[in-house]
């Protein structure tokens, strides 16, 4: 089979030669493997064309003329040559594929409905997106790992711009999309969240495969994102009783979780009343695929804390720290305060800046400080050169640090074994740096 048009450097039948495996990182290339040279903002793949051959690869794509090996094909752009490969064998194999977006939760969903899935199906017939590969390149490096065995694929889908989220989806043609809810990550790439609502909602016209369509009934933007497209079968998840999916409160972190055909009671192992929606979210996703109740319920009680999300560790003191320091955005931090809001003894809160929020930077950060001065957080302390405004609003200028050392010097002069310390800021700020001096090692 054809591997790719384009220019070719060499016999036209070695073309029809088997490739073992396909990578991007010329590192890991072994021999009989396609190399493809991806071009970005700072690094140019053809630049490592050789050592790739080097290492073994029987082909390599490029885009540079310049390279040309024996084994090189010439292409305009080895991203969309890397796309066109992956959306070949997605039409290949055929399986039946997850996509999921939304300004939170997307990993915390897509985690539990694999471990749904789990218990519904052998592991070795389940793919899903690893670590952040949810952009134009990692979602189709997902695609190459896909084989006739795999039944069931659960993608992320993520967004910077508009426009993004509709290239996504053409490459993975999804079944099912989820979205998970409307907030204001990357706003300072949009006019509006009403623009990030449409710019979410564009995984719901550009796959021909699409089913159902499973959708926020508690978000502002419900309304707007269950518009048009009558001919999809929607599922609906929130709070709300009309709601498809839904919920009543129980005690002990336990609900029950309504759904059209019948109820069932699950013990919830996360915090905070956003991953009861991501819950929810998953449950929808999977009702719509007809997976029993049974493998549901074991696959969300499965489910722990995620590193860097609303994860519980000791810490020094015999303190509780609550890590939330994977990413920070206006709505995710109100979250993770409420969740403090629920600890017993003294609620400490450190935050650190939040980023991608354009011209209205100042403001969501004069409305975090609001926010915590509403609440009955106990000390706050903050690093960053815009949670200075927050602490304005706060009146305790004494608790901005311009360094992690200072701020966690004075952090354990107000801890004890009563505290809980929750850590919160976006992914440039590494707010894990003070997690890591606070706790203990096992």
């Amino acid at each position: 089979m054809k591997i790719v048009e384009g220019k070719f450097n060499g016999p036209e039948k070695a073309l029809e030669d088997t490739i073992l495996s396909i990578s991007i990182d010329s590192r890991t290339i072994n021999k009989d493997d396609l190399y493809i040279a991806i071009e970005g903002v700072n690094f140019d793949g053809n630049h490592f064309v050789k050592n790739a051959m080097k290492n073994g690869a029987k082909f390599s794509i490029v885009s540079d003329p310049e390279v040309n090996y024996e084994g090189t094909i010439l292409v305009s752009s080895g991203r969309e040559s890397l796309i066109k490969i992956a959306s070949r064998i997605r039409e290949k194999f055929q399986p039946k594929v997850i996509a999921i977006t939304g300004s939170n939760g997307k990993t915390t969903t897509k985690e539990i409905i694999v471990s749904i899935l789990k218990n519904y199906c052998d592991k070795e017939q389940i793919l899903f997106t690893k670590g952040n590969f949810n952009n134009d390149i990692g979602l189709p490096l997902t695609m190459l790992d896909l084989n006739k065995s795999h039944k069931y694929v659960v993608l992320e889908l993520g967004m910077n711009h508009a426009g993004e989220i509709a290239n996504l989806s053409k490459i993975a043609q999804p079944h099912v999309a989820v979205i998970t809810n409307i907030g204001e990550a990357h706003i300072e790439n949009f006019k509006s969240k009403y623009n990030i609502a449409e710019a979410k909602k564009e995984i719901l016209s550009h796959s021909s495969k699409l089913e159902f369509a499973v959708l926020p009934g508690d978000d502002y933007y419900f309304t707007f994102l269950n518009e048009g497209r009558s001919n999809l079968n929607k599922v609906t998840f929130g709070s709300l009783e009309e709601s498809t999916i839904s919920y009543k409160a129980s005690e002990d972190r336990k609900i029950k979780i309504v759904t059209p055909k019948e109820s069932f009671n699950v013990k919830i192992n996360l915090l905070g009343t956003h991953n009861l929606q991501n819950v929810l979210a998953a449950c929808a996703c999977c009702y719509s695929l007809g997976i029993p109740v049974h493998a549901i319920k074991i696959g969300i009680e499965e489910i722990k804390p995620f590193p860097g999300r609303l994860e519980a560790i000791s810490a020094v003191k015999g303190a509780t720290v609550i890590d939330d320091s994977y990413n920070a955005n206006p709505s995710s931090m109100k979250e993770a305060i409420d969740v403090l809001l629920l600890m017993k003894g003294t609620r400490i809160l450190v935050i650190g800046d939040m980023a991608e929020l354009g011209d209205d930077t100042n403001k969501y950060h004069q409305e975090l400080g609001d926010y915590i001065q509403a609440s009955k957080i106990d000390f706050t302390l903050a690093i960053g050169r815009h949670t200075k405004l927050t602490m304005q609003q706060l009146g305790k200028k004494e608790f901005w640090f311009d360094s992690k050392d200072a701020l966690v010097s004075k952090l354990l002069k107000v801890m004890d074994s009563k505290s809980t310390v929750l850590v919160k800021g976006s992914r440039f700020m590494k707010m894990e740096d003070i997690v890591n001096k606070l706790k203990v090692e096992k």
